[in-house]
Formats: C-alpha cells, structure tokens, sequence
C-alpha cells in the first residue's frame, strides 16, 4: 500500500459514514411521518374498512363464516390481503 493510499482511506471511511449517517437522518422522518396500517382483529370491521378506504384502497370483502345479519360494526377482520393493491380483500368473520 503506498503512502498516498494510507492517507486517503481513514478520511474517506470518516466521509463516507458522515455522508451515509446524513442520508439516514433526512429519510427517517419521511417513513415515521406515514400512518400505520390496521392490524387484523385491532379494530371493527367497518373501522377498518374506513382506514383503507380513506388511504385510496378498493375493498373486496370474503365473508368467513356466511353473509352477516348484523352490522359491519359488529363484525371483525381476521385477514388482510394486499397482495393485489390497490384492491385490498379482507376476511370477516360476524357472531352468528
């Protein structure tokens, strides 16, 4: 290795990290600032419906257990598909 070699690699590796911590600080705030999407089960089925459909998502709906004879409100969201976004499937399940 020459002389010139051993100069530059300890100030570039301190640039580089410098540069790269940088670069971490300005995108942190941009992926904190997005909303969570609802968890399966946190919330009624039309609550979440709602979440989804106020972030621009097409509902499909696989109801589990049969059509439902009581309100969405009462119902519950086992699974969420986002497989084919922007259409979202859940699976809800309703008491009988």
């Amino acid at each position: 290795m020459s002389l010139l070699t051993r100069r530059l690699a300890p100030s570039c590796l301190s640039l580089c990290f410098s540069l790269g911590a940088a670069g971490l600080i300005r995108v942190a705030p941009i992926a904190a600032a997005d909303p969570a999407l609802p968890v399966p089960g946190s919330e009624d089925a039309s609550q979440t419906i709602a979440d989804l459909q106020s972030r621009g998502y097409n509902i499909q709906i696989n109801w589990v257990n049969g059509y439902p004879r009581v309100g969405l409100s009462q119902c519950w969201v086992n699974t969420i598909d986002m497989a084919d976004a922007p259409t979202v499937w859940l699976d809800i399940e309703c008491p009988k």
